[in-house]
């Protein structure tokens, strides 16, 4: 039985005894990521700024046709 196929029976059967459906599958591994990003962004913003934000930027050379 695939992931989507149990995700539908138990979708149905706690339905069935009114009570609140589960969560879909891959929606927890994203809010883990996200939360990892936010700290992540939080960790960087308490320590000072980076390299990346207070070096100037490289100017990029376009090329030219001929």
């Amino acid at each position: 039985m695939s992931i989507g196929e149990q995700y539908a029976l138990d979708t149905w059967r706690l339905r069935s005894q009114e009570q609140a459906p589960p969560p879909a599958p891959g929606t927890h591994e994203a809010k883990l990521l996200r939360a990892w990003w936010v700290a992540r962004k939080e960790a960087r913003k308490e320590l000072g700024g980076t390299a990346r934000e207070t070096a100037p930027r490289t100017l990029r050379r376009r090329a030219r046709r001929a």
